[in-house]
C-alpha cells in the first residue's frame, strides 16, 4: 500500500514539474500556427494586387482595394460584424494593422525612367523600410535591355517596360506574451511582389 501511495505521489509530482513545460510548448505551436497564417494571408493579398496591378487598367487605389479584399474579413461578435483582415484605416473602432505600397514605374527602351509613381496606403510600423525605385529600376534595366536586344536582332521595334511592386506591411499582434519568450509587439512582417509588363511608351 505504501509502495502504491509512493508511486502515485512520483507521478504527481513528474506532472507539476513537466506541465509548465508542455503548456508553453502548446502555445507556442498556437502562436507559430496563428503567425504563418496571416503571413500566408498577407503574401497571398501582395500577390494578387501584383497581379491585378499589372493589367495596367486600374488605379493604384484601385489595386489597394484589391488588396485589402484579397485579405478576406475577420468575424466580430460584440456587435456581431464582418470586418477586413487587413485594415488600412480605422473601422468601427479597430485600429489600422496594415500598410499598403504601390511603385508604378514606366521605362523606356533602354530601361531609363520615364515617370515614377509611389502611393503609400494606411499604417506603418516603426523601421518599416520600403524597397526604393532606384532599386527596382536598377534590377530591371539589364533585362529591358536584353529584351529589346533580341527584338532589334528578331527585327521587331523596340519597346519599353512597366514595371509594379506592390509591398504590404502587416502588424501581427501574438496571442499571449509570457516573460519566458518575449516577443516584440506588434511582429513586423513584409511582403513584396513586382510584374513586369511590356508594351508601347
Amino acid at each position: 500500500m505504501g509502495k502504491r501511495r509512493t508511486e502515485r505521489g512520483q507521478g504527481l509530482l513528474e506532472l507539476a514539474v513537466i506541465l509548465p513545460v508542455l503548456l508553453i510548448l502548446l502555445i507556442g505551436l498556437v502562436e507559430i500556427g496563428f503567425a504563418l497564417r496571416d503571413y500566408l494571408v498577407v503574401v497571398n493579398a501582395c500577390r494578387e494586387g501584383c497581379r491585378f496591378a499589372a493589367r495596367e487598367r486600374f488605379t493604384l487605389s484601385d489595386v489597394h482595394d484589391r488588396v485589402v479584399s484579397a485579405g478576406g474579413t475577420i468575424r466580430l461578435r460584440e456587435p456581431l460584424r464582418d470586418v477586413p483582415f487587413l485594415r488600412t484605416s480605422s473601422i468601427e473602432g479597430l485600429d489600422p494593422n496594415t500598410g499598403v505600397i504601390v511603385t508604378d514605374i514606366s521605362t523606356d527602351y533602354s530601361g531609363e525612367p520615364l515617370t515614377v509613381t509611389v502611393r503609400f496606403f494606411g499604417a506603418f510600423p516603426d523601421g518599416a523600410k520600403p524597397i526604393s525605385s532606384t532599386q527596382i529600376i536598377d534590377r530591371h534595366r539589364p533585362v529591358t535591355q536584353e529584351i529589346n536586344a533580341w527584338r532589334t536582332d528578331e527585327g521587331y521595334e523596340e519597346v519599353g517596360n512597366h514595371i509594379v511592386m506592390v509591398e504590404v506591411f502587416f502588424m501581427h499582434h501574438p496571442l499571449w506574451n509570457n516573460p519566458f519568450v518575449p516577443l516584440p509587439d506588434p511582429i513586423m512582417m513584409h511582403a513584396q511582389t513586382e510584374m513586369r509588363a511590356v508594351g508601347d511608351v
